[in-house]
């Protein structure tokens, strides 16, 4: 619907939808679907706030890896000291965008990286449930997904290709060298998504462990 050539890699959603709504008369239905976009961006975001912090609280106390502070919670249990050291890191990046000429490349580069480090993420769990199912076959679950090595085998494959993918600069970047597009989106890859796990276990104290809410 919208040629390669002119696809924002900001607002290319919405193109191509205004662009097949106009084409059937239905240009009212654009700001709909907008406003539907938002809606899903605000319930993904607050997701994507919540599950990790409190991943990375619970396992920060059982294994060590968090320092007491970072461990603390309010009287709802909620681990504000971790959330506001997101918004921290994530405002910092934000700002990133004001020194970068390009928006949308930009956009697209932080895009990439973090897919990447999402399918990383994906890779480690089909693995990770083929291990438990293996290494505790007896265990009690709540469910159980039938044909689980067939179907952790296809998601790691796919996870993989598109990991691959990931390297390769769309046609708007013709204009970039493969090689430095590749080492830009390898090198992010391991300042964003390698080096802070790494850092936590080297840095982890045993003294951390169970650490008290305080």
């Amino acid at each position: 619907m919208i040629p390669s050539a002119k696809i924002s890699f900001t607002v290319g959603v919405m193109q191509a939808f205004s662009s097949l709504f106009n084409r059937f008369g239905l240009g009212f239905a654009v700001p709909v679907i907008a406003i539907a976009l938002v809606v899903g961006a605000l319930a993904g975001m607050i997701s994507w706030l919540d599950g990790p912090s409190e991943g990375l609280l619970l396992i920060g106390r059982k294994q060590g890896f968090l320092p007491p502070y970072f461990q603390k919670v309010n009287r709802y249990g909620i681990e504000v000291r971790i959330i506001a050291t997101e918004g921290v890191v994530i405002t910092l990046i934000a700002v990133l965008y004001a020194f970068i000429p390009n928006v949308s490349h930009a956009f697209w580069i932080f895009t990439v990286l973090a897919t990447q480090v999402y399918l990383i993420m994906y890779v480690l769990m089909f693995i990770a449930a083929i291990k438990l199912r293996r290494s505790q076959p007896g265990r009690s679950r709540s469910y159980r997904v039938p044909a689980l090595g067939l179907l952790c085998v296809l998601g790691t494959v796919s996870s993989v290709v598109a990991f691959v993918i990931g390297f390769i600069p769309p046609s708007q970047f013709s204009h970039l060298n493969p090689l430095k597009y590749t080492l830009e989106i390898l090198g992010g890859i391991l300042l964003i998504g390698l080096l802070p796990p790494f850092l936590m276990d080297r840095l982890r104290k045993p003294s951390w462990k169970a650490a008290s809410d305080g």
